[in-house]
């Protein structure tokens, strides 16, 4: 195509132009794409450190007994110190049995081992979770005081939950916490919706919803 502007010839490829014009339309749609999965992971990654925050605020002022980290108890004047281990950057746990007598005797679980599990699972929202926040239980007792609270639990089991270690499908952060536990403890491990859960839906759960499970380890079979 030939322009004649103020005398002047002007020769204008359109076929280049119409490239260019392409080009830079999805130039600014990848870049525009880019900038919007840079600010959602931001925001996830935000909820992750409020989860965390909110898990540590409580076990260190509102949780009874208050706990300490791990690492202060070799500096505490108290005797046997109740203390959180972190095992992970969003899994925290409490063993409540930590000093029972002759907790040492007991089996220890390790990868490849078969536990059997009574557990609550409950939402977190960084205060001491009740049965509004379960959302599964196989604990007897539990189920009881629900009914009697008129919740309907008839789809719920209290059968033990059996969970070979490494092949069992169980939510990760759960995994990591029963390493290293024993037969007859009773723990508490708190985790972000991450640890738990990745990123995947959860019909139970809001997701993006730091979880808690409590549970008592019925046995231990060794591999």
């Amino acid at each position: 195509m030939v322009l004649n502007l103020s005398n002047r010839l002007f020769c204008v490829n359109l076929h280049d132009y119409r490239v260019s014009m392409k080009f830079r339309v999805l130039i600014t749609l990848v870049v525009a794409v880019a900038m919007t999965a840079l600010v959602g992971c931001n925001d996830d990654q935000t909820k992750v450190e409020q989860q965390r925050t909110s898990i540590e605020r409580y076990l260190t002022s509102s949780h009874s007994p208050r706990l300490i980290p791990k690492e202060e108890v070799a500096n505490s004047i108290e005797y046997n110190p109740p203390f959180y281990e972190r095992l992970a950057p969003d899994v925290y746990r409490y063993i409540a049995t930590y000093y029972a007598a002759d907790r040492d005797l007991q089996a220890e679980v390790e990868m490849g081992d078969v536990v059997e599990l009574k557990f609550t699972a409950y939402e977190f929202s960084g205060s001491r979770p009740s049965d509004s926040n379960i959302y599964y239980t196989n604990d007897a007792e539990v189920l009881a005081e629900m009914e009697a609270e008129g919740l309907d639990t008839k789809f719920w089991s209290a059968e033990p939950l059996v969970v070979k270690l490494g092949e069992t499908n169980i939510i990760k952060g759960v995994e990591q916490s029963l390493l290293g536990c024993r037969e007859a403890d009773q723990v508490e491990v708190y985790m972000t919706y991450e640890a738990a859960y990745d990123k995947q839906a959860v019909g139970l759960v809001v997701k993006g919803t730091a979880v808690a499970w409590y549970y008592t380890i019925s046995k231990v079979t060794k591999h």
